[in-house]
């Protein structure tokens, strides 16, 4: 099966949302995605994501901050059997445990070279939480 350019494996795909893509300018840095403290600053077709262990857990950011990543689902356990193994935006795929830190539901992608948020601007992407 493939899903957004991703080859998935049944069964795998544990929740996704649709990341409704917009740009915030701060001191001259553009940062494109969903961020709940910034109003207006895209939105999620659903807030909530279901991890591993079944439970639920809020979205509050998915963007793309220059050269980082961030991810944050409040509560989420870094573990692979608690939470998730990785994140797909689009066709972009990245493991949890090349993450560069994690802070109280916080994943930090550290050098995140990839266009995609910046390219959907405006537009949606399907984003993935995975067990595989």
């Amino acid at each position: 099966m493939a899903c957004a350019g991703v080859i998935a494996s049944a069964g795998a795909q544990l929740d996704f949302t649709v990341l409704n893509v917009s740009k915030r300018t701060v001191s001259k840095t553009d940062y494109y995605g969903f961020n709940s403290s910034v109003g207006g600053q895209g939105s999620l077709s659903n807030n909530t994501l279901e991890t591993q262990s079944g439970t639920v857990r809020t979205c509050t950011v998915c963007e793309d901050q220059g050269t980082n990543f961030i991810f944050t689902v409040s509560g989420c356990e870094d573990s692979d059997v608690a939470g998730f193994k990785t994140i797909v935006i689009g066709d972009v795929k990245l493991a949890r445990s090349s993450r560069a830190s994690y802070n109280s539901g916080s994943f930090i992608f550290g050098s995140f070279s990839s266009t995609v948020l910046e390219d959907a601007n405006g537009s949606s992407l399907i984003v993935q939480l995975r067990a595989d």
